[in-house]
């Protein structure tokens, strides 16, 4: 999805069987809708939503979401069908960007192993392939489907999880999740404990995306402190914000090869699945 120009790299986007060990509790998604605020620093500027539809195969999750600025418009809907481990088998997303019609989609091609991807924009289409992962999450601008996925994936702590960016024809990037402190939130004037996780988008040039969240998974605020951007659900006010937490430090080089990443290939039924090294 086409983002403003101040925001086109990576480093600033505006907003932009294996699963038997994760428990019941982490992978499956409670049925309903939730509304939410887009915040520039203090100021709204935005809205957005999602609904969770629960299937015989799995979810079918609905999402929307608009973004008003001086010299930006921005509106989307996406829909995306996800099996019962929430791994994304297909998506279809359509917004305006200042006026103009993008689509982008994404399908699980027939070995399971990949996404076919489809970009229509300025009246030209472009197609992609990309691989197709475990514990991938697509991060449409501002989407607040995205930040209950991204949730789960925080609250699964695999070693490895990717990030799909729904920008030029599909960009495929590593994504790092540091857990951070518990805080507190205020829902329609009750407290309430939340907890804090971080999610590093990219390992160059990359940005954050802080989640705060029940401890059942349910998404109350995500920021994006590079771009000043917060979406936050109705009648939920952070009452004070986390400590910064170290990072985990890059990984340095060194003369010894380095060892082949984990591969995520497809078992029969087309559902990515994590290959033992």
């Amino acid at each position: 999805m086409s983002i403003p120009a101040c925001c086109r790299s990576v480093a600033s986007l505006c907003i932009f069987p294996l699963f038997a060990a994760i428990s019941y509790s982490q992978t499956s998604l409670a049925p309903g809708s939730a509304h939410f605020v887009v915040y520039q620093q203090d100021k709204p500027v935005g809205d957005g939503d999602y609904t969770v539809q629960p299937n015989p195969d799995g979810y079918t999750i609905t999402s929307h979401g608009k973004l008003n600025l001086t010299k930006f418009s921005y509106s989307f809907t996406n829909t995306q069908h996800l099996d019962g481990s929430l791994n994304l088998i297909s998506n279809q997303l359509s917004g305006l960007v200042n006026g103009s019609v993008v689509n982008f989609s994404a399908s699980s091609d027939s070995s399971g192993r990949q996404f076919q991807i489809v970009v229509s924009a300025n009246d030209k289409q472009t197609m992609n392939t990309v691989d197709r992962h475990q514990h991938l999450v697509l991060l449409p601008d501002l989407d607040p489907a995205a930040y209950l996925l991204l949730t789960r994936v925080a609250m699964d702590k695999p070693p490895t999880s990717w990030i799909l960016i729904p920008k030029q024809d599909g960009i495929l990037v590593p994504s790092t999740i540091t857990i951070g402190s518990g805080v507190r939130g205020n829902v329609n004037g009750s407290q309430i404990d939340v907890q804090h996780a971080t999610i590093t988008v990219s390992s160059e040039n990359s940005i954050d995306v802080d989640l705060f969240y029940t401890p059942d998974g349910q998404v109350q605020e995500a920021d994006l402190p590079q771009q000043n951007f917060s979406v936050v659900r109705d009648g939920f006010k952070l009452l004070d914000h986390p400590k910064p937490v170290a990072k985990p430090a890059p990984a340095q080089s060194s003369l010894k090869p380095k060892p082949a990443p984990t591969k995520y290939l497809a078992p029969q039924g087309g559902y990515p699945e994590m290959q033992e090294q």
